[in-house]
């Protein structure tokens, strides 16, 4: 009966063997994550403004967004979607997690601002396509390695 020292010594089974390590070292390679950031400052007059920076709300998953107001004497509305929240601001502040992207139309006064955005990327994610048909060519060739290896066994040359 063959052993596996005798099974690897086959050049399909080496190959395949190989190329299956390979594509779980670039798979586990795509959880590798980076934390990214934006954020910007600043005072909005009267108008519509949208805030932050689309690239970054756009390229990036998971964002944690906060949004920071204040003023002495403001009315806006922050628009999120298809939803709109009117508010008026007396010589206050006011800290807000929006969801996406936020939109303030200032109806009267300035509004001071602060945004900022938190998101995850993944930067060799993409690489994982490639694992898996290395993954695919892998099986196929410790496949066939394995049967030769078995067909050798069977006619006694093993």
């Amino acid at each position: 009966m063959g052993t596996l020292r005798d099974a690897m010594s086959y050049p399909l089974m080496r190959a395949g063997m190989i190329m299956l390590l390979l594509a779980l070292l670039i798979s586990a390679a795509g959880f590798y994550r980076v934390d990214k950031s934006y954020s910007s400052s600043g005072i909005l007059g009267e108008g519509m403004h949208y805030l932050g920076d689309d690239k970054f709300e756009t390229e990036y998953l998971y964002h944690n967004r906060t949004l920071t107001l204040s003023s002495t004497n403001a009315t806006f509305s922050l628009l999120q979607g298809t939803e709109m929240y009117n508010y008026t601001l007396v010589n206050g502040s006011m800290t807000l997690h929006p969801e996406m992207r936020p939109v303030i139309y200032v109806f009267n006064g300035q509004v001071n601002y602060t945004y900022e955005a938190r998101a995850i990327d993944y930067p060799y994610a993409v690489y994982s396509i490639g694992a898996f048909v290395l993954m695919l060519v892998g099986i196929v060739m410790s496949f066939l390695g394995y049967t030769q290896f078995l067909r050798d066994v069977k006619e006694g040359k093993k």
